[in-house]
């Protein structure tokens, strides 16, 4: 029971509906903005200089996924703002029920994967190891993204089947959820072990591998030896300097990008996996002044969450030269045409 302490029942209620304003044009921003942005990350990297590196796989597929999730998580969201009885239909048939939630469970995990590998393909191509380096190829890059996407439609499919609507005696209503089954054991896997993957395991994991790829820099640049001074050993050195400076310096910006695209996501799903967490663990608020607190960061979590698939396009484009370079490009060759 809500104890009135700190705040009135009246302000509580006046900040959860101006937050629910709030949120509804918050959506509108984001997809905006994610949209916009993965459209061009999609159009950049399927230009030949990037397209042809296999972390250029990976964020590619990135940010394919990226799109589709702004168009299943936040344009249903908008809806559910602006036309709760359109949203209403929806949610209540079939094809939603099982293939809406179906495509919210692999969707997340994909992007999440296919980020990791692109750190685990980072680290590779940054190692002194040879047998490491020959991972990073464009073959296998193409090969796991495919294995990965097979992987998480298999590891959903419980989805489908498990769900379904069913009549719902204490609202009076029909609604999607669990019809076949222990109920428990799907929400665990489907809500907590979900969130846990996404917003605990996976940036963790990738922050791992930013730590190596970081450490394999400062080795690698560490082990540069002074060029000798005679003229055929100059000759020769340039040479071969010049035949790699291309790829080097092609990887040195993909490897930078992709820290900071490690970085962002781990400390935008905090928020997110804190307030999801809470749920669990704790029965939830208990006076007035810890629900309007609640609210606010439920909010916030939210759009923390939402802005981690929207961000990708932008931290590429401050960090990368190289991906400028390709992006402006492709704009001048389109107005050239």
């Amino acid at each position: 029971m809500l104890e009135l302490k700190d705040t009135s029942l009246l302000d509580v209620l006046r900040t959860i509906e101006n937050l629910k304003e709030v949120h509804k044009y918050m959506l509108i921003v984001l997809y905006n903005i994610g949209m916009y942005g993965s459209c061009l990350n999609m159009v950049t990297f399927l230009q030949k200089k990037l397209r042809n590196n296999p972390c250029g796989v990976y964020l590619l597929s990135t940010s394919v996924i990226d799109f589709c999730i702004m168009n299943v998580f936040l344009l249903m969201d908008i809806i559910v703002g602006f036309n709760p009885s359109l949203a209403a239909t929806i949610h209540e048939t079939r094809i939603w029920c099982k293939f809406g939630l179906y495509l919210k469970f692999i969707l997340p995990c994909l992007s999440s994967t296919y980020l990791t590998l692109a750190s685990i393909d980072r680290f590779c191509i940054s190692s002194a190891n040879p047998t490491l380096r020959q991972w990073s190829s464009l073959k296998i890059s193409w090969i796991v993204v495919v294995s990965a996407f097979a992987i998480w439609i298999l590891i959903g499919l419980h989805i489908p089947a498990l769900y379904d609507i069913i009549y719902d005696p204490i609202h009076m209503g029909y609604t999607c959820d669990v019809a076949r089954g222990s109920r428990t054991i799907v929400l665990v896997i489907d809500g907590f072990l979900f969130s846990l993957f996404n917003g605990l395991i996976i940036p963790f994991i990738s922050c791992i591998f930013g730590l190596l790829i970081y450490f394999n820099m400062k080795k690698s640049w560490a082990r540069i030896l002074p060029q000798q001074n005679t003229e055929i050993t100059a000759t020769i050195t340039a040479s071969a300097h010049r035949t790699r400076i291309v790829p080097n310096r092609r990887s040195s910006h993909m490897l930078f990008m992709l820290l900071v695209q490690v970085l962002a996501t781990f400390f935008l799903n905090i928020p997110f996996i804190v307030i999801y967490l809470l749920k669990y663990v704790d029965r939830g608020p208990r006076n007035l002044y810890e629900a309007k607190i609640f609210f606010i960061f439920h909010y916030i979590g939210l759009w923390s969450y939402y802005l981690n698939y929207c961000k990708t396009f932008y931290i590429n484009t401050l960090t990368s030269r190289l991906f400028r370079r390709t992006l402006c490009g492709q704009f001048s060759s389109c107005l050239s045409r």
